[in-house]
Order: C-alpha cells, then sequence, then structure tokens
C-alpha cells in the first residue's frame, strides 16, 4: 500500500513538472530583457563604451614610466686633449630612467576627448534602450501573432469538425435517396479544403511560437504558451500631447542631439592643434658600467631634473583648418537628419494612433458580425438537417461564421499590437499588459 501512494505522488509530481503555467506578456518581456542576444550584444557595447571613457579620463592625470638601455662598445670612447687621448666612459654601457610627465595645457584635446567618451557612453545606453524598446515591441506583437494563430487554429479545428459531422449528414440523406451525389462530393471536397486549412494553421502556431522563442533567447523547438488577457481599453492622451511625449522620450532623436554635441566636441578637438601643447617633465636617471648603472668612474652615476617641455606645430599647409570645416559641415548634415527623425517620429506616433484607433472600432463590428454568423449557421445547419435548405446553404453559413471568427480575432488582437506599437512609438519604456482590446 505504501509503494502505491509513492508511484501516485511521483506521478502527480511528474504532471506539475511537465505542465507549464503560460506566461503573462509582461512574463514573456521580462525574460527577453535576460536572455535577448540583441539586449546582450548592445549592453556590451555599453560596458566597453564605459571602459572608454574611463581611459580617456586618465589622461587628466600624470604619467610614470620608465627605460633600461644597454650597450657595449668595442673601444673605449674618448676625446683628444692636446694630442693625448683621454678615455671618457667605459664600454660597457647600462643606463635606467624613471620619468613623470604630467601636461599642464594642451589646448583642450584632453577634455574634448574625455567629454567625447561620456556621449559615446551615454550614446551607447541609449542605444541599448532603443534596442530594449524594440524587443519589447516584437515580444509583444509576436504574443498576440501566437494568440492570433491559436485561436485561428481553434476555428479550424471546429470548422473541420462541423463539416465531418455535416459530411456524416449528407451520405445519410444520400443513401436515403434525398440528395443526389453532387451534394455529398461538395460536402466531402469543403471538408478536404477545411482539414488542408487546419494544417495551415497548425504550421502558423509552429512557426511563431519559433520566432517568439528565440526572441525570448529560448531554444525555437520549446513549448510555450501565452495567456489571454482581461480586455480593456487604456486612456488615450491628445495626439499632440502624445507626438510631444515621443519627441522627448524617443532614444533615437537622443542619440542624434548627442551626435551633434559630439561634433562640437570634435570641433574642439580639432582647433586644439592651433595651440601649443605643455608638459611638466620629471626625471631620475642612472648611468653606470654595472647591471645596476650604480657605478661610474668617468661621471656622477646619478641625476635627476625638472623642467618644462613645449610643443606647437604652427603650420601645416591648412590641414587643421580643413578638418575643422569638415567637422561643422558634418554637424550640419546631422542637424537635417534630426528634423528628418522628428518628422519620422510624428508620423509614426499619428499612424499608430490612427491604427489603434481603427482597430477599437473594428471590435464592436467584428463581434456583432460574429454573433450573427453563428445563428445563421445555427440555424441553417438545423434547416438541412430537417431538408428545408441545401448543402450549399450549409457549406455558405460555415464559410461566413469561420470568416467571421477570424475576422474578430484579428480585430481583438490587432487592437493589441496596435497599441503595442503605439507605446514603442511613444518612447514607453515599459509594456503595459492591459492594452488588448475594448
Amino acid at each position: 500500500m505504501q509503494r502505491l501512494w509513492v508511484i501516485i505522488i511521483v506521478l502527480l509530481a511528474g504532471v506539475g513538472v511537465g505542465a507549464a503555467a503560460p506566461l503573462t506578456i509582461d512574463e514573456a518581456v521580462r525574460e527577453a530583457m535576460e536572455n535577448n542576444p540583441l539586449i546582450r550584444q548592445d549592453d556590451a557595447y555599453r560596458q566597453a563604451a564605459a571602459f572608454g571613457e574611463r581611459a580617456a579620463r586618465s589622461d587628466y592625470f600624470p604619467k610614470l614610466s620608465a627605460a633600461y638601455a644597454y650597450q657595449n662598445l668595442a673601444e673605449s670612447p674618448f676625446v683628444n686633449i692636446y694630442g693625448n687621448q683621454v678615455i671618457t666612459n667605459s664600454r660597457d654601457q647600462h643606463y635606467w630612467e624613471v620619468a613623470l610627465s604630467q601636461p599642464v595645457f594642451s589646448g583642450f584635446s584632453i577634455s574634448a576627448r574625455h567629454h567625447l567618451a561620456e556621449l559615446g557612453l551615454e550614446t551607447r545606453k541609449l542605444e541599448l534602450q532603443q534596442t530594449r524598446q524594440w524587443v519589447m515591441l516584437q515580444v509583444r506583437q509576436r504574443c498576440f501573432d501566437l494568440l492570433m494563430a491559436k485561436s485561428a487554429l481553434k476555428v479550424a479545428e471546429s470548422s473541420d469538425a462541423a463539416l465531418v459531422a455535416h459530411e456524416a449528414d449528407v451520405r445519410t440523406f444520400h443513401e436515403n435517396g434525398l440528395v443526389p451525389l453532387n451534394d455529398l462530393l461538395k460536402a466531402q471536397v469543403a471538408r478536404a479544403d477545411s482539414l488542408q486549412q487546419r494544417h495551415r494553421a497548425e504550421a502558423g502556431v509552429k512557426n511563431v511560437r519559433s520566432t517568439l522563442c528565440l526572441l525570448l533567447g529560448r531554444d525555437y523547438a520549446s513549448d510555450i504558451e501565452i495567456a489571454d488577457v482581461a480586455p480593456a481599453k487604456p486612456m488615450a492622451p491628445s495626439l499632440n500631447d502624445q507626438v510631444q511625449q515621443a519627441l522627448k522620450a524617443r532614444p533615437e532623436v537622443a542619440v542624434l542631439k548627442q551626435s551633434i554635441q559630439s561634433k562640437v566636441d570634435e570641433a574642439l578637438l580639432v582647433k586644439s592643434d592651433y595651440y601649443p601643447r605643455i608638459d611638466l617633465l620629471g626625471k631620475y636617471q642612472q648611468n653606470g658600467d654595472d647591471l645596476g648603472a650604480s657605478n661610474n668612474d668617468y661621471s656622477n652615476p646619478y641625476n635627476a631634473s625638472l623642467g618644462v617641455q613645449a610643443q606647437w606645430t604652427f603650420f601645416e599647409f591648412g590641414k587643421t583648418r580643413a578638418r575643422s570645416a569638415k567637422v561643422r559641415s558634418e554637424q550640419r548634415a546631422l542637424s537635417q537628419t534630426l528634423e528628418k527623425i522628428m518628422d519620422d517620429v510624428r508620423l509614426q506616433v499619428v499612424q499608430a494612433r490612427l491604427d489603434l484607433d481603427v482597430a477599437a472600432q473594428n471590435i464592436g463590428t467584428a463581434r456583432t458580425a460574429l454573433d450573427q454568423a453563428r445563428e445563421h449557421w445555427r440555424i441553417t445547419n438545423l434547416l438541412y438537417q430537417q431538408q428545408l435548405t441545401t448543402s450549399t446553404e450549409v457549406l455558405d453559413a460555415r464559410s461566413y461564421l469561420d470568416r467571421a471568427s477570424n475576422a474578430y480575432f484579428e480585430a481583438r488582437y490587432g487592437y493589441g499590437k496596435a497599441h503595442a506599437r503605439l507605446a514603442w512609438a511613444m518612447g514607453e519604456p515599459r509594456p503595459d499588459e492591459s492594452g488588448q482590446a475594448p
């Protein structure tokens, strides 16, 4: 008896493990944020930009360097003094030094490079945000596509079952001589067509599911289900408010604005060639004939120095002026690109808002048509069973019901997709699971 209970518990546990709960749309989005390869790629680029900013910042601080040299001369160096050769150094020469260099003035090039690196980091952050929003949009739309594909499969299965039953009715009537063979053939053809529709619907579900799994970072053959959400209509602000929000929130706009600012810093970096570079230098050195360069019979073995070094390239045949003009032209081009992107954002918001309004209006019409098609099918099927109408009317009624069912689900889930696209167009950072259908 105890063994039986153990078997029952194991079987129940297996059932619990195999039956995975369907994901909500928010849960699917969160999973994609953690596992999507595009997001991981842009996050790695963001980390690289952060290290680049840190490297550019280090140019403000002093640099410490060391050098060591050794050479063996064929003869000892000497000088002639009144005809006498006086040796000035040994054949074995060892030299080492430690130097400290601190930039004093660089023509603003260091600050310009650092600011460019900071803008590069901010740009990578915005690009990561842009990718995250795009992945959110794709996940939400594929979730609604999966719900739509499953609904289409249910419609195909229901239609196939109904036409199987109708074929049986026609066969019975034909065997009793009530209907001609032509009616039976039409019913069989209609049933074969419904079976093909069912197969296509099954393939459609698998295709959408695979696409969604890859977006979530899962294996393409994973079994995933999306939980349907309760219909709800979100509060919609005015179109002008949505456009203004989009212009403030869309990362594409911010990226271009930062690109324009980076051209300002790049121009400053180019103009730094007009100025001299000044560095403060400190050095300690030793020179001798042993490995540590501590023994020197001809001069002092060590010395230290502190000085200032200035370097100025003041003529390059107009190179700096040409580079500066090039940067200004690129800045003007980016300004025009920004205007184009802002116009695109405005149009995207307008189009998404119109699609959302149309989808909302279509819900009620599609629901009414579905109710009418169901009743028409019910009445026509009953009339045929009483031989008060033809098989053609039954097949037409079923076709109307299938089209009305698919139209309703397309309108319902199309509203969810339209809401997702409007949220993306407005630059909303998080999806709203309530945006399905009114």
